[in-house]
């Protein structure tokens, strides 16, 4: 039921042009995309209860945040931050832990040379002073589209290439892997 408040007052053709603009961007939130959206349909014309029928919201929501964006433009339609503890990953975390994992650990002073999440926990709390656990780091790790998981170790690098070429000779000369016989090689 409107009753015919005006709560958004009139939007004026600066205040218009900013929300469209803000409409165009690709990364908004999806919660904020709705109410600029809600103003939009205010500055075009339309009353709350065509406004609330068009997103799915009450009549009593809708003038709520049209009347934040008449007090307070359009920082009022923004999320109020949330209650808890802040974010341990900032971007410079992130950042780290990017870096990190693309470099080799033994140049950047590790004993090692495969990155585990226990290594690459400790090894970015002691560079950043932030302790992450290893079971989370995996999700962030994921998060950012790395691959992480067991290490294929290989001795391949230890072998002679001419031993390994001649070995691969008399397998093929006997057919593979013997006439089936054991101890036939």
């Amino acid at each position: 039921m409107d009753l015919g408040l005006d709560v958004t007052g009139p939007v004026g053709p600066v205040q218009r042009a900013t929300v469209e603009a803000l409409l165009r961007e690709r990364g908004l939130a999806p919660r904020l995309r709705e109410r600029l959206e809600m103003v939009k349909g205010a500055a075009l014309g339309w009353d709350v209860a065509a406004i609330a029928a068009w997103c799915g919201r009450t009549e009593g929501t809708v003038r709520r945040w049209l009347a934040a964006f008449r007090d307070g433009g359009v920082t009022a339609l923004a999320d109020a931050p949330r209650a808890g503890r802040p974010r341990q990953a900032d971007a410079a975390y992130l950042t780290a832990l990017e870096a990190a994992v693309e470099a080799d650990p033994r140049a950047l002073g590790q004993a090692f040379d495969v990155w585990t999440s226990a290594r690459l926990s400790a090894y970015l709390a002691e560079t950043t002073g932030t302790r992450i656990v290893p079971g989370w780091l995996r999700v962030l790790l994921h998060r950012q589209r790395f691959a992480n998981g067991r290490p294929k170790h290989s001795v391949a690098h230890l072998q002679d290439p001419a031993e390994v070429a001649a070995c691969e000779a008399r397998l093929w000369a006997v057919g593979g892997k013997g006439d089936g016989l054991p101890g036939a090689v």
